[in-house]
């Protein structure tokens, strides 16, 4: 379908955040003469689009990109019809456009491209081949991003963020540093890493993203104290978190993980909401503590169950 062709039906989604509820899709027609336009005006035209939706959860156009399910980037730069389909679904993810030299995405075949001719085998007297360099792959690690080469991947080339990141309305941070809150996207991308390792392709087995629903429920490390704590009892909560394993940003993944898996089983989200609410109360807002209850009362119910 080079050279302009016909209009062109897309289907655009968000769906980059574990708030389902600020999920969109987007069936478009995109006019004829945008086809052989930049593709900045098909991530604008939806970026326009969600924002006069979820006014309250906008997104920064500076800070998306469109991408494919196979994991392809496109930058803002391409021509929409090298690289997009009719009736393709494209995504909008988070994370500044790349550039032309680092997008993933490939153009798309068109009815004016010949037809790739099969490799010729190589004559028998020829040399073995040299074999090929090794391929650079993406780090997985929350916060790096590097392309790195397996073979050269020593202790401590990869700084990185333990925990994933959080995006609530114009917020940004990392749930392991929640301290550091960030409003544009360029600052939050600063923010140094509070680990060091190597470089993993494998993903964490954690939530890519955490939203409002998380703000909400507190699980997100944002939540504020109540009332100012005396003396003695900012002393007694230092004691207890030094002698408690992980920290608050731990504490608050696992306690997303655990409301995760109690859904799953069938367990009302919104009663372990109001049970760690509750229990936060108790706790002055410590995490690490509250996690530790909920644990207790968890083990302790399956116990009981066990002796019945």
């Amino acid at each position: 379908f080079g050279g302009g062709g016909s209009a062109m039906k897309v289907f655009l989604h968000y769906e980059d955040n574990e708030d389902k509820d600020l999920h969109k899709t987007s069936k478009i027609t995109l006019p004829k003469t945008w086809l052989t336009g930049e593709c900045r005006a098909v991530l604008k035209l939806f970026v326009d689009s969600y924002n006069k939706k979820f006014e309250a959860n906008p997104l920064d156009f500076d800070a998306v990109h469109l991408a494919f399910d196979h994991g392809g980037t496109v930058a803002n730069e391409c021509v929409v019809n090298e690289f997009i389909r009719p009736g393709s679904d494209v995504y909008i993810k988070h994370g500044p456009a790349p550039s032309v030299e680092s997008m993933t995405a490939s153009p798309v075949a068109t009815a004016a491209s010949p037809p790739t001719p099969p490799p010729t085998a190589a004559p028998a007297s020829s040399a073995a081949a040299a074999p090929e360099p090794g391929k650079l792959v993406m780090c997985k690690r929350f916060g790096c991003q590097t392309k790195y080469d397996i073979a050269n991947n020593p202790e401590g080339s990869c700084r990185y963020h333990r925990l994933p990141p959080v995006f609530h309305e114009t917020v940004k941070f990392w749930a392991c540093c929640p301290d550091k809150k960030r409003y544009s996207w360029d600052s939050f991308m600063q923010v140094q890493g509070c680990m060091t390792g190597r470089h993993t392709d494998v993903k964490p087995d954690q939530p890519s993203v955490l939203g409002g629903s998380d703000v909400r429920a507190g699980n997100d490390g944002s939540q504020s104290r109540e009332k100012l704590k005396s003396i003695d009892e900012f002393n007694a909560e230092r004691r207890m978190q030094a002698s408690a394993p992980g920290n608050a940003g731990e504490a608050i993944a696992k306690m997303y993980q655990l409301r995760q898996a109690l859904e799953k089983g069938g367990v009302d989200g919104g009663i372990f909401d109001a049970a760690k609410e509750a229990t936060m109360k108790r706790h002055g807002g410590n995490h690490v503590a509250v996690l530790q209850e909920i644990n207790d009362r968890i083990s302790e119910t399956l116990g009981n169950l066990a002796k019945e």
